[in-house]
């Protein structure tokens, strides 16, 4: 047993788990920079509703998100697949996204069980998703929102 090589594997796969946290985080406390930071600027993403290469998805996601007058992520279990060693991996992480509408909209709130189903690759001392499929589980509630 090689304790280094350990211990970085493990540092390696909390790393990796923190980035579906640190995204929902950034989206509901609106920190919108921290969420995009999550993403390498070539990753593509296929999310619940379109698809694109990143600078492309966030703003209107970013968009859809203010229309809400609270979002809420709650990430549930994480599956990391990572060698030991290995500078890429991937991370499957189910959600239930919780999207409150004010009082006065009259829309119903949005709520969905998601799997985010990210690959991800060493990115200096820390780990980046480089590529993104959001897999809705179910909803309730208009998805798209109506406008």
């Amino acid at each position: 047993m090689d304790l280094e090589k350990t211990v970085r594997w493990l540092r390696d796969r909390e790393l990796i788990k923190a980035l579906p946290q640190r995204y929902a985080h950034g989206l509901d406390t609106r920190d919108f920079d921290a969420a995009r930071r999550v993403f390498r600027d070539d990753c593509y993403v296929k999310g619940s509703i379109s698809e694109a290469p990143i600078d492309e998805y966030f703003p209107p996601l970013v968009e859809g998100v203010k229309a809400y007058q609270a979002t809420m992520h709650f990430m549930g279990n994480q599956y990391v697949t990572l060698e030991e060693g290995a500078d890429e991996g991937s991370i499957e992480t189910y959600a239930v996204a919780y999207h409150i509408e004010s009082e006065d909209s009259g829309l119903p709130d949005l709520v969905m069980g998601v799997r985010y189903c990210d690959t991800v690759a060493r990115h200096g001392d820390d780990w980046i998703i480089t590529r993104r499929v959001a897999i809705p589980h179910w909803v309730r509630g208009p998805l798209p929102r109506p406008k």
